[in-house]
């Protein structure tokens, strides 16, 4: 079982307001406070995306994780958020994917970061797809392309899509939602999610963020998939009540909200 008390000491000691703000609306439904989003307002760069560096650059990576931030608090309109998508539609090419901002180059990215690498893109695209549907914005107005097809040029002959595994699991939520749940696209690629997915081999960011997927296309928790990537994930909650990141000390407050939130939404809490 999850010890949800020392989770709570533990995000409280870190200091950290949006990430209290966060679980206390994932856990308790409390709506944030005012200040929590004018303190999000004041994270946004003068183009009008985020970045975790001081540099005036947004990136399309960091915004996403923001995005995040804004699902956990239950927003789904207003103008932080209408701003937000505001921007990552702004960056949408013509093919229907997206690509990680020139500028991110000249501050010396990690890979998955770097600007004009086909891995990015594909990575970027699922996701940013991933987070319109969540958000109740597919297909929105102004949209330069469908992502679907983007994707669906990616797919290799296992039926994942090539590249970072992550974008095969966010892709899930794409052809879900099109060409549909009974595509052989969408099929296949569960398939291979399915087979090829051992939990042990991966840390709780990784679990969290598959659990975040398996959500939006409506798996339950009696699904095995669903099922052995949460017993692992639960297994992993540190003495403390956190759980640790791959990327660091830095982002363990993250990474245990991320774990919190995915284990709330299939009742596990």
């Amino acid at each position: 079982m999850v010890d949800l008390r020392k989770t709570t000491v533990f995000v409280k000691s870190l200091g950290d307001e949006i990430l209290k703000a966060r679980l206390e609306a994932i856990i308790k439904g409390r709506r944030p406070r005012r200040r929590i989003l004018e303190k999000i307002q004041q994270m946004r760069k003068t183009d009008g995306g985020f970045a975790f560096w001081e540099e005036d650059v947004s990136s399309i990576t960091t915004t996403l994780n923001v995005v995040g931030w804004l699902d956990d608090l239950s927003l789904r309109d207003g103008p932080v958020v209408d701003e937000t998508f505001d921007f990552l539609l702004s960056h949408q090419q013509e093919d229907g994917g997206w690509d990680e901002i020139a500028e991110v180059r000249d501050v010396e990215p990690l890979p998955y970061m770097m600007p004009g690498e086909l891995n990015t893109r594909i990575w970027l695209t699922a996701c940013c797809a991933h987070w319109f549907i969540r958000f109740g914005r597919a297909e929105p107005p102004g949209a330069k392309g469908c992502p679907a097809e983007f994707l669906m040029q990616h797919v290799i002959p296992s039926g994942l899509i090539s590249g970072y595994l992550y974008a095969s699991w966010d892709a899930l939520v794409m052809f879900n939602y099109h060409p549909g749940s009974k595509s052989d696209v969408f099929r296949n690629l569960l398939t291979e999610v399915r087979e090829r997915l051992d939990p042990d081999e991966h840390d709780a960011t990784d679990l969290a963020w598959l659990l975040r997927c398996l959500r939006d296309i409506d798996l339950s928790v009696e699904d095995d998939l669903v099922s052995r990537a949460i017993n692992t994930l639960m297994s992993m909650q540190r003495p403390d009540g956190s759980w640790s990141s791959s990327e660091g000390e830095r982002y363990i407050g993250m990474t245990t909200i991320d774990a919190i939130r995915v284990l709330h939404d299939f009742g596990k809490l």
